[in-house]
């Protein structure tokens, strides 16, 4: 057996000693039933390649972008995949089975492409600075080969596309973000990833089907985010879900039979509540457009808000929200992935009741338990939230989440603004929470600084506002809950874009509980421009 001088994955979190085991999984992981980072076996007619000398160019001018992989160090390349693996995979999209992805890195059969991508999403999380600057340009190179490949059609293709869009969408760069989602859906298509296929082996079945639902996911969020219309169509029941991510990259690369159960995995749970994004937002957005009345809008609502009731009661045990689940999931090293299934179905449920926050829709039924719903789920989104920071190897690092937390912060503004004295403690110090972590957020990702700025212009919004539709769903309110990739002006009170300040305001008494009421939330969102 190998050995090799640095310790697996796991073992570094757990501060363990690790027998440095290679192709193999190590003593301490085999003993706690882990998934061990050093458990890939390279493919035949291939040797693992020792980290060499980084051989960096020695030019007086610009330095040749496409260089920059062949140029990293082998160790610097694994030790970006393995951040990639902790904090990207199986989050905002599930592409990969781990230890064959491990492997062909390892042996440098990867795509380029591929490659790069990944590199350029995760070297943002290193240590140093000298790796986190390479993040633009493996980015570059990657959209490069791309280029010269546009022709090509494969599996791998698909999932650089993939990540070619999550790194334009990081960059604020909606346009190209769209496009690759695109080519990528398109290549889906013509690949056929969303059915099964008799002649594939375990690994290559459950990898396309990941990375088919990947798209699903992908094509719910981007069309939001942008405004444009669902490419995908409605889950069909004769397709597969995703299977158990532990069983699943607990299997050997090149193992063709499946030997593990065949149980849904946290993805499956992830897709079956995202079948219910697109009708949340098709209903905001018909509220927006003022032809539904307010009993329709109250009919479909309840109806929706069963549904996902369903959907959660129809959890597994060991998926079910609690400390004793949540720490299981950490154990199996899917503990990200398990906020992130959760923390969803806080802000859809959110998204649902929002439109109760305005004081014009009391008259309705039901409607000051629907407003208390949509404060009940966006403060539990934002504990949940807290809670996977502070506990470690639980906590969401990828950029939708600012979106998610921006749209909850709006609901803690609306309490700290217009509700009752003793909600103003509980809202404050959750508050103080989302903006600590859009903070950390923001310096990962840049287009979280775009998303947070939108929180200066909802606050002012509110604060020019004392009559009952301060929370009217509008088409601007629209675009602040669902289009998140997209710039948004100012609302004035026409509905018009206008430049104002709080010296603008009105002096009514009403306005001036306001100011005071938003001192505190001033105060807070000037720290996000830090």
């Amino acid at each position: 057996m190998k050995t090799n001088t640095r310790a697996c994955r796991q073992c570094r979190q757990g501060k363990r000693r690790c027998d440095g085991s290679v192709g193999q999984t190590c003593l301490p992981c085999q003993k706690r039933d882990l998934a061990c980072s050093a458990a890939f076996k390279p493919k035949p007619n291939h040797v693992l390649k020792a980290a060499g000398t980084p051989n960096f160019p020695t030019l007086t001018g610009a330095v040749d972008i496409g260089n920059t992989l062949a140029c990293t160090d082998h160790e610097t390349v694994m030790e970006i995949v393995e951040l990639y693996i902790d904090y990207i995979h199986d989050k905002p999209h599930s592409l990969f089975h781990v230890p064959t992805l491990r492997a062909d890195v390892a042996t440098s059969t990867v795509d380029t492409a591929l490659l790069c991508g990944i590199l350029a999403l995760a070297s943002r999380f290193a240590s140093t600075e000298d790796i986190r600057i390479l993040g633009p340009k493996f980015a570059t190179q990657m959209k490069e080969d791309l280029k010269r490949g546009l022709e090509t059609v494969s599996i791998s293709r698909t999932q650089a596309w993939v990540l070619a869009g999550n790194v334009a969408g990081a960059d604020s760069d909606s346009m190209s973000e769209s496009l690759f989602f695109g080519i990528a859906i398109r290549s889906a298509h013509i690949l056929k990833l969303g059915e099964s296929d008799p002649e594939d082996g375990a690994i290559l079945r459950e990898t396309k089907s990941r990375t088919w639902w990947t798209l699903y996911m992908i094509d719910r969020w981007s069309s939001a985010g942008l405004g444009t219309p669902r490419q995908l169509g409605e889950r069909q029941a004769s397709q597969q879900l995703p299977l158990d991510e532990y069983q699943f990259h607990n299997h050997e690369a090149g193992q063709e039979l499946w030997t593990a159960s065949t149980d849904p995995g946290l993805w499956a749970y992830m897709i079956l509540l995202a079948e219910l994004f697109g009708p949340i937002q098709d209903l905001n957005r018909l509220i927006a457009s003022g032809n539904a009345s307010e009993q329709y809008v109250s009919t479909h609502v309840a109806q929706l808000y069963s549904t996902l009731q369903k959907w959660q009661n129809d959890l597994p045990l060991q998926v079910r929200l609690n400390s004793e689940t949540l720490e299981y999931h950490k154990s199996r090293g899917h503990g990200r992935t398990f906020v992130a299934l959760h923390l969803g179905y806080f802000h859809y449920t959110t998204l649902l009741f929002f439109h109760f926050l305005d004081m014009s829709s009391k008259a309705t039924p039901n409607s000051e338990t629907y407003a208390e719903r949509c404060r009940q789920h966006a403060s539990a989104f934002s504990d949940l939230l807290k809670t996977s920071y502070s506990m470690g190897e639980c906590e969401v690092m990828y950029t939708i989440v600012g979106h998610m937390a921006v749209v909850s912060s709006s609901v803690l503004i609306h309490t700290l603004l217009f509700g009752d004295e003793v909600q103003l403690p509980g809202a404050r110090h959750q508050l103080e929470s989302n903006f600590e972590i859009l903070m950390r957020l923001k310096s990962w990702w840049p287009s979280v600084g775009q998303m947070t700025e939108r929180l200066f212009l909802f606050q002012r919004a509110c604060l020019r506002n004392v009559d009952a539709h301060t929370h009217k769903i509008d088409r601007w309110m629209v675009k602040f809950l669902l289009e998140h990739a997209i710039l948004l002006s100012d609302k004035s009170p026409d509905g018009h874009s206008e430049s104002t300040s709080p010296q603008d305001f009105s002096e009514a008494p009403e306005m001036q509980r306001l100011s005071e009421r938003g001192k505190f939330t001033k105060n807070a969102l000037s720290g996000l421009r830090a």
